[in-house]
């Protein structure tokens, strides 16, 4: 039996894993389930999962079980050794902490959110090493990758392709850029999930991020990583090797698919999922992503050469971008232009991150905010 904390469990991947693991009881159970502010939907879930300790961030209206637990008891529930696997779905940079401590506490760390490892990078996959904690990515493109790799030579690995849907706007003329909503951002033609990641997809700044992601998780250079658009979201990712060969994969786009491929690492579930029918297949089509429209696939490369927490830079600035466009207080295009003049600012100023702890990330994050923040005033409408 693998016990499993579920950060994020009222989110769309917290509830996706659930599915997979109410039809797996005999394999899984929940012992803790983690939210922000959804007090109704994990107050269900824990009816459900009648064994689960519960965390909620924001302290809940009505009067705590015996079954709520504190941030402290959180980090001791997961150190426990009758822990086994640590679901992270906290979107954002949010899930960086707890994150660390499942990685130091030598878990299995599913990591669905791709922040953790913009920010932590090498510093977290150090301690993963350290630690004896397998980090296995849950994200359908990552996924992919890992499962092509898996068992083989990093350094046979010639190229890495991240596909992409393209978002809602990928055949939008730039000139139109300037008539996007938040409704129409938030309209993904493939997937369905959270706002912000939504909104990350619009701005291609997920690829981006993956890319970044990619770099550290793999342990491979940026110049053999790539991102291309791919409208019907079946082939997730590719991986050229040495020798001319180069694997796919490909399922439909239902996150329990990887999610299901990493509760049963390394063994794979038998789950009901609808499978790829390929003689039905009439067509795949592959695009290359036009850098002028989505300059978020540049910003990558531009904080992976930068180095010296520039990745960090690029999270924070994003972060607050994409809230304040969810607030509509600023413009879709703002995204963009908002991101470059942080990512200026903090070269021109030679500001760094000078040593690499989890303090010392957190800290140069909340300065970065602080940067971007002083930078909104031209923006907001």
């Amino acid at each position: 039996m693998q016990n499993i904390v579920i950060l994020g469990s009222t989110g769309s991947i917290g509830k996706s894993s659930l599915e997979i693991i109410r039809a797996n009881r005999d394999k899984f159970n929940v012992s803790c389930l983690v939210a922000s502010t959804n007090e109704k939907l994990i107050t269900d879930q824990a009816r459900e999962f009648k064994k689960a300790k519960i965390y909620l961030e924001k302290k809940a209206k009505s009067k705590s079980s015996e079954r709520t637990i504190d941030r402290k008891q959180l980090y001791d529930l997961i150190s426990d050794s009758k822990v086994d696997t640590v679901i992270a779905a906290i979107s954002g940079s949010d899930g960086l902490e707890l994150t660390h401590h499942s990685i130091i506490s030598g878990k299995k760390v599913l990591l669905a959110n791709k922040e953790p490892l913009v920010m932590g990078g090498d510093f977290l996959m150090n301690l993963a090493k350290k630690h004896n904690s397998k980090i296995i990515p849950i994200d359908s493109e990552h996924c992919g990758v890992h499962q092509s790799i898996n068992g083989k030579d990093i350094k046979t690995v010639s190229k890495i392709t991240l596909t992409c849907s393209g978002g809602p706007f990928h055949s939008l003329p730039k000139s139109e850029f300037k008539t996007i909503n938040l409704k129409k951002a938030l309209k993904h033609p493939v997937w369905k999930m959270g706002k912000k990641i939504s909104v990350d997809s619009s701005t291609l700044m997920n690829k981006a991020l993956e890319i970044i992601e990619a770099k550290y998780l793999f342990g491979i250079e940026k110049d053999k990583i790539e991102a291309i658009i791919h409208p019907e979201g079946l082939v997730h990712s590719f991986v050229e090797f040495v020798d001319g060969t180069t694997l796919a994969s490909m399922a439909k786009p239902d996150m329990k698919i990887p999610i299901s491929y990493g509760l049963g690492f390394p063994k794979i579930i038998n789950n009901k999922i609808n499978k790829v029918d390929l003689q039905k297949l009439s067509n795949l089509s592959f695009e290359k992503i036009d850098r002028k429209k989505f300059p978020s696939i540049d910003f990558a490369y531009y904080a992976i050469n930068q180095g010296q927490g520039m990745p960090i830079v690029l999270n924070a600035a994003n972060e607050l971008a994409v809230d304040y466009f969810m607030k509509e207080k600023i413009k879709f295009t703002d995204i963009f232009r908002l991101i470059s003049l942080t990512l200026s600012y903090v070269d021109k100023n030679n500001i760094k991150l000078n040593s690499v702890s989890l303090d010392s990330i957190l800290n140069f994050y909340d300065e970065i905010k602080e940067i971007t923040s002083k930078n909104l005033k031209n923006f907001i409408k």
